[in-house]
């Protein structure tokens, strides 16, 4: 019975400093960017709770480094503010204009909304942050253009590409114009009997 109190306090102390060793403060070379962000209270409160907590863990410092435990980790590391939103547009003809059909949340732009923004098919069509389109890029354009040709027969050809947006400091974005990775995918021409 004792042994089981023992263990059951080793493994609390084990949960609560893997929280305070993981608890979100900005790092020291984030500090600059945090200051110009916050108030002065909210700095102020950070640092103090950052002095705390450093101060909380000290006697278990020496067992993390020997072991390399750290919990100094961001949930989303990778994130980026410059994303991509997805366009599709179609036109009747060569010299027709190109309407928008589909974008990534318009809701008067949604044809296939559903199906293209599900997380799995997200996958596909959404560049990465530096390296470019996936590979499933191009076979999933080729794809959606078919299907939007199917579904319209008056449109000749499908445009597919990235619209270049910055999001916002407290969320929201921009668009900024810019145009990437297109896939154009044209109507077969039919042949005369």
């Amino acid at each position: 019975m004792r042994w089981a109190a023992i263990r059951a306090g080793l493994i609390a102390l084990a949960i609560v400093v893997g929280l305070l060793d993981g608890l979100p403060i900005p790092a020291a070379h984030e500090r600059p960017v945090m200051k110009r962000r916050l108030s002065p209270g909210m700095v102020d409160a950070v640092d103090e709770i950052d002095r705390v907590r450093k101060q909380l863990l000290e006697p278990f410092r020496p067992i993390g480094e020997a072991l390399r435990l750290h919990q100094r980790w961001k949930l989303f590391a990778g994130a980026s503010r410059k994303r991509w939103r997805m366009r599709i547009e179609a036109r009747t003809g060569p010299t027709a204009e190109w309407q928008l059909v589909y974008r990534v949340l318009d809701d008067e732009h949604d044809f296939m909304a559903g199906g293209l923004e599900y997380r799995r098919v997200r996958g596909a069509w959404n560049p990465h942050s530096t390296l470019g389109p996936r590979g499933g890029y191009r076979p999933f354009a080729t794809w959606v253009g078919q299907r939007v040709l199917d579904a319209y027969p008056a449109y000749t050809d499908v445009r597919i590409h990235h619209e270049r947006i910055l999001i916002g400091p407290r969320g929201g974005f921009r668009g900024t114009g810019e145009m990437l990775h297109p896939v154009i995918v044209n109507r077969p021409l039919r042949r005369p009997p």
